[in-house]
């Protein structure tokens, strides 16, 4: 049964919630006052109502969920996560309606996370009538990804990254081996909401045509796997096991290849992004109180 627009739209605060406690910083657990980036500019756009184009719903939904996000503040979190990173230009980031799922990234414009993406997560995350907290991951992790993912496409231009074959696999690797980064219960919680989240779509974001030049979205969200698999075997081992009668979410003939993977990627990013990074910057973001234990389960 589809909730309500009013379920959904509670369930994205709620879970948007979450964004001060990756950055709460504790008196048991003292961590260094981070900067955000100074070269990722961010902006939450206000939904703009065209009554000749737009469902009312859908319009209340978006102003609804902009009112959160500015009180919550999800990219500036990104942007302090990535502030060893030095660019040599500007990247701005902006969630903005787009009239689709995505819009493209153009050299120089803005990257943007459109507002009908985040619409569709929470809804798929509204499936999950029985378990606040991963209802919570769902949206906190897809969210992510999704952000790191759009942004990977800047960051190839900004650093001026060669890429051999589809480009969106290669966001799809670059965002999985960032999210990697974060510090382990980071990590864990926005991996696995974010494959919680393709499989409560029924593993496909879009129904793309396998003629399309872009990847057929099941064989990226394997990717996407694969790195947070071969990066680390004992934190999504679970992933090869079938569970509740079911198939393992990650087939054992791929599994064997991840850690190989994930080797090719942690290569490219030490060659190409690696030297653009303040490796004293990344301890300190690492060492960081980015996320209170429990505070998923309130």
């Amino acid at each position: 049964m589809r909730h309500s627009t009013t379920t959904g739209v509670v369930c994205f605060a709620l879970a948007v919630g979450l964004w001060p406690a990756f950055a709460a910083e504790t008196a048991a657990a003292p961590a260094p006052v981070l900067q955000p980036n100074p070269q990722i500019q961010v902006e939450y756009i206000q939904p703009k109502y065209n009554s000749a184009a737009a469902d009312p719903k859908q319009y209340n939904e978006f102003t609804t969920i902009y009112a959160w996000l500015r009180v919550r503040q999800p990219l500036e979190e990104i942007q302090k996560f990535l502030a060893p990173l030095r660019l040599p230009r500007p990247i701005k980031l902006q969630v903005d309606s787009c009239g689709a799922e995505r819009r493209a990234y153009v050299s120089g414009a803005p990257v943007t996370v459109c507002y009908e993406l985040i619409d569709k997560i929470e809804k798929v995350a509204a499936g999950v009538t029985d378990n606040d907290a991963v209802k919570q991951m769902v949206i906190v992790g897809t969210f992510t990804e999704v952000v790191l993912h759009e942004l990977a496409y800047a960051i190839f231009d900004v650093l001026q990254i060669p890429v051999w074959g589809r480009i969106d696999d290669a966001a799809d690797r670059l965002a999985a081996f960032v999210m990697m980064q974060f510090p382990e219960n980071v990590a864990h919680t926005t991996m696995v909401g974010s494959a919680e989240f393709f499989v409560l779509s029924r593993k496909t974001w879009t129904g793309v045509a396998f003629a399309n030049t872009r990847s057929p979205d099941a064989q990226r969200f394997y990717n996407f796997l694969c790195i947070a698999y071969g990066g680390d075997t004992l934190d999504f081992g679970g992933w090869t096991t079938a569970q509740d009668g079911q198939d393992p979410v990650l087939p054992d003939y791929r599994a064997k290849q991840c850690a190989r993977e994930y080797g090719q990627v942690r290569e490219a990013f030490s060659l190409r992004i690696m030297p653009y990074v303040d490796a004293d910057l990344l301890l300190q973001i690492k060492a960081a109180q980015w996320f209170r234990p429990g505070e998923l389960s309130k």
